[in-house]
């Protein structure tokens, strides 16, 4: 019995796995918080690299004479870690859609890695703060 449960979970992990974040997120304060902090601390390391990134295309126009050089994320994606670029198109063709790829990924690979990184940053960042503690007096 116990081996199907965890086959069950182990096929079905792409579906269980965000169900049980949400309900503890809805459930418990707690995890709420830690999440936020979580999303706060992932937006802080984009914007790190982001800013990295813009150094990078900066430093590459100043020396290289020829123009602005502006970076994408698959050229970066590509020199750090290439073999990575097909595991991850072949997961998304796999599991979620083969269009997710083309005509969701690929675009986005596209865009200067400077603005990829800093708008999710800054996304991240946005849902992650802290809100304000709101006092209404009532007389």
């Amino acid at each position: 019995m116990l081996d199907k449960v965890v086959n069950f979970f182990l096929v079905h992990a792409a579906i269980v796995l965000p169900l049980v974040v949400v309900l503890a997120l809805v459930v418990s304060s707690t995890a709420r918080s830690a999440f936020k902090w979580l999303l706060r601390f992932t937006a802080r390391l984009l914007l790190i690299a982001a800013v990295v990134t813009i150094a990078y295309d900066g430093s590459r126009t100043l020396a290289g004479g020829s123009g602005l050089v502006i970076t994408s994320l698959w050229d970066h994606w590509s020199a750090l870690h290439p073999s990575s670029i097909e595991t991850v198109r072949k997961l998304l063709v796999a599991k979620v859609n083969p269009l997710a790829w083309e005509a969701a990924v690929r675009p986005l690979l596209g865009l200067p890695a400077w603005l990829v990184a800093g708008a999710l940053g800054f996304i991240l960042g946005w849902l992650g703060r802290r809100r304000r503690k709101v006092s209404i007096f009532v007389n």
